[in-house]
């Protein structure tokens, strides 16, 4: 995550585009903690002897990132800079573990006093959000978060509707940047459906054929107790299969008074069309009992039974060659 938004810094010609594009990835983070058991929210997991599919989450990703920012911070974007080339070159090709990254990374910098400040094991094993947030740059969210705070005070206060579609010039990121900060701003007291309705007539954001926007306003309409997003958040979930966006979806609208019943029956019409962690994951999050002789369990053993047979035709054409 650090790396790729160093690449896009660069392709964007503007290094705060890095902090812009964090501060989408610490809402989502603060969101999956809340969410996930504490166990699950550590940087180094120990899952045990559990299934790994249920620990892996976007803590690796963005709790990784904020690490790895907070190492770049400390050390001095060059020296870090600098670091990471050679880091790169080390370990091509080449698997690693969290210990060797610490141990190649206190090698490098033997020499610099700083890294007695960096507390490892908080970092690595400490449940929850990060032990330090390093500061973001807010100038490029500030639009987004201007519009959101406008949208609130219509909500809450009365204030004047926007009579302007701004959001028709702006990039996804500005749009996105937007609908988390109304999230934001909304966790304790829902929009009224009222105000949701005004700002999508002036928007359009329901037929929004970007998956980040749709979902983001999939979810205010949720919260809302919304019952048009239905249809919406219907086809949504059963048009693809990405978990990040299906399975917040799921478990939004089961929680919602609006949607339990259709949840349940969408995902056990349309389960077999996921992947199967996918699949599982949903099922427990929803409650439900997955059937051993759905067509994904059937379909697995048919292809397991396949590539059994063809290894064993290779090993006897194997010995052969060697008699």
């Amino acid at each position: 995550m650090w790396l790729q938004r160093k690449m896009m810094a660069q392709v964007k010609n503007n290094p705060k585009f890095l902090d812009f594009d964090a501060i989408d990835g610490r809402k989502a983070l603060k969101d999956e903690v809340e969410e996930l058991e504490p166990e699950k929210t550590c940087l180094v997991l120990d899952t045990g002897d559990g299934d790994p599919d249920e620990s892996y989450s976007i803590v690796a990703y963005e709790k990784g990132f904020t690490f790895v920012l907070y190492l770049e911070r400390l050390i001095g974007t060059t020296e870090f800079e600098k670091f990471f080339q050679v880091y790169v070159a080390r370990f091509a090709s080449k698997t690693l573990t969290s210990a060797d990254f610490k141990d190649f990374f206190l090698q490098y910098f033997a020499d610099n006093a700083k890294t007695k400040e960096i507390d490892w094991n908080v970092w690595y094993y400490a449940q929850g959000m990060p032990p330090i947030l390093p500061p973001l740059d807010q100038s490029m969210s500030k639009a987004s978060t201007d519009l959101a705070n406008t949208w609130t005070r219509v909500d809450r206060e009365g204030a004047s509707l926007p009579s302007t579609n701004v959001l028709s010039t702006w990039a996804s990121r500005q749009i996105t940047c937007f609908l988390d900060c109304l999230q934001v701003n909304t966790v304790d007291r829902p929009m009224k459906v009222s105000t949701l309705d005004a700002m999508n007539r002036l928007y359009n954001l329901a037929e929004s054929r970007n998956s980040e926007i749709l979902f983001r306003y999939c979810q205010l309409a949720i919260a809302s107790e919304d019952e048009s997003i239905i249809p919406i958040v219907v086809r949504f979930i059963t048009s693809q299969g990405r978990m990040k966006y299906i399975r917040p979806l799921y478990k939004s609208l089961y929680r919602s008074n609006i949607g339990k019943d259709i949840t349940v029956a969408t995902f056990l019409k349309h389960k077999d069309m996921y992947h199967p962690i996918a699949a599982k994951m949903i099922a427990i999050d929803l409650k439900v009992a997955m059937e051993e002789n759905s067509s994904t369990s059937k379909n697995t053993l048919i292809v397991t039974s396949i590539l059994i047979a063809i290894t064993g035709v290779a090993i006897a054409l194997a010995r052969r060659k060697r008699k």
